[in-house]
């Protein structure tokens, strides 16, 4: 940090101060973890390119998690935000699903290179960073949220029994189609895209025989196993 720029900092309210120190080490954090990956990278490392000593970093970061964490924050909140333009656009169940997961590929594309090396870290069942954690419960539960928008008003229409859980499996689903792009180094990911084509028209096809009559005995017995699932995931609201 230059004279000038610590001069400038030192005029600052402390909070925001604060901030800006947390965004300087965060934003530093997001720099080596694309330059160097994030295993090779060290909360040292990430300090000094910040401009600050280690125990601050620790003091807004408690670990390189933790950071991560905060990664997926910003991330779900930008791409939730950003899917209600595909909501907008169309009513159809197909477009709206393949919408939905193309924007969550352009948001995560400037990350590509190190997002496959935090799966590691994140299937751990202890780790903070798990999707199924009690910590990833707000990024959690605002993703079930966006697949609650998403069969709101659908076509075709989602029966109602179907309707309580979807949601959930969709959300899971597109937590599946995540994993699959990070590991996906065919051009332009084209191999996950192919995946996400055939895999919509597979669930609005479920979603269309849901309404059948002679489908109704096969729903009522996948729809037990969905809700054991979900009733296991820490904190996340009944119809969420």
């Amino acid at each position: 940090m230059t004279a000038s720029a610590a001069a400038t900092a030192a005029e600052l309210p402390a909070t925001v101060k604060a901030r800006l120190t947390r965004e300087r080490i965060f934003g530093s954090a997001m720099d080596l973890f694309m330059a160097s990956g994030y295993e090779k990278t060290t909360m040292r490392m990430i300090a000094e390119r910040a401009g600050v000593n280690v125990a601050l970093s620790y003091r807004y970061f408690p670990s390189k998690e933790h950071l991560v964490a905060e990664f997926y924050r910003r991330f779900s909140s930008d791409f939730v935000a950003a899917s209600a333009v595909v909501l907008q656009r169309s009513s159809r169940l197909e477009e709206r699903l393949t919408g939905v997961a193309e924007t969550m590929f352009a948001a995560a594309g400037p990350y590509h290179a190190f997002a496959g090396s935090l799966f590691a870290t994140a299937a751990a069942p202890s780790s903070p960073l798990n999707p199924f954690s009690e910590e990833f419960t707000p990024v959690r539960e605002d993703g079930v949220a966006l697949f609650s928008r998403v069969i709101d008003g659908c076509t075709p229409r989602v029966p109602d029994d179907l309707a309580g859980e979807l949601p959930f499996l969709l959300w899971v689903f597109n937590l599946g189609l995540l994993y699959c792009w990070m590991h996906d180094h065919s051009q332009g990911q084209e191999k996950t895209r192919t995946v996400l084509r055939q895999s919509v028209r597979l669930v609005v096809g479920i979603v269309r025989l849901g309404s059948s009559p002679g489908a109704r005995y096969f729903v009522r017995q996948a729809l037990p196993i969905s809700q054991l699932i979900r009733s296991s995931v820490p904190l996340l609201k009944d119809g969420a």
